[in-house]
């Protein structure tokens, strides 16, 4: 009987190192095919990620000229406060202006009418 169980543990020897042999053989395949896998993967993504810098860096110029835009604006807006402030002084001149003028005007309106009056009263006396 030792021969008979020295002869089943031999087969199933044999079985199993042809089986981890038919299994390593398809292990091999497996693993060239995850390398042509990989292998085309990386061609195909170089290009995206190639193409993917470049959009990055074109957005930061485009941030960068948002941000110069944005300063540009914000001068602009102080430049048109300090216009509408001189404006704002303009105006008041002028209108200091138009009061001293109403003022002179009704006074030599009065002066005007005074001299008229002299003169009808001399002419009169005559």
């Amino acid at each position: 009987m030792s021969n008979l169980f020295l002869g089943v543990i031999t087969l199933a020897v044999v079985v199993g190192v042809i089986f981890f042999i038919i299994v390593m053989i398809e292990l091999r395949g497996a693993v060239k095919g995850l390398k042509e896998l990989v292998g085309t993967t990386e061609k195909s993504i170089k290009p995206t990620v190639m193409e993917l810098q470049h959009t990055l860096q074109s957005i930061r110029i485009l941030t960068d000229n948002f941000t110069n835009i944005s300063e540009d604006i914000k001068g602009f807006s102080d430049s048109v406060r300090e216009v509408g402030e001189g404006v704002r002084r303009v105006s008041e001149n002028v209108k200091q202006v138009s009061g001293v003028v109403e003022i002179i005007t009704s006074s030599t309106l009065g002066e005007v009418s005074g001299l008229k009056a002299g003169i009808r009263a001399g002419l009169g006396l005559f």
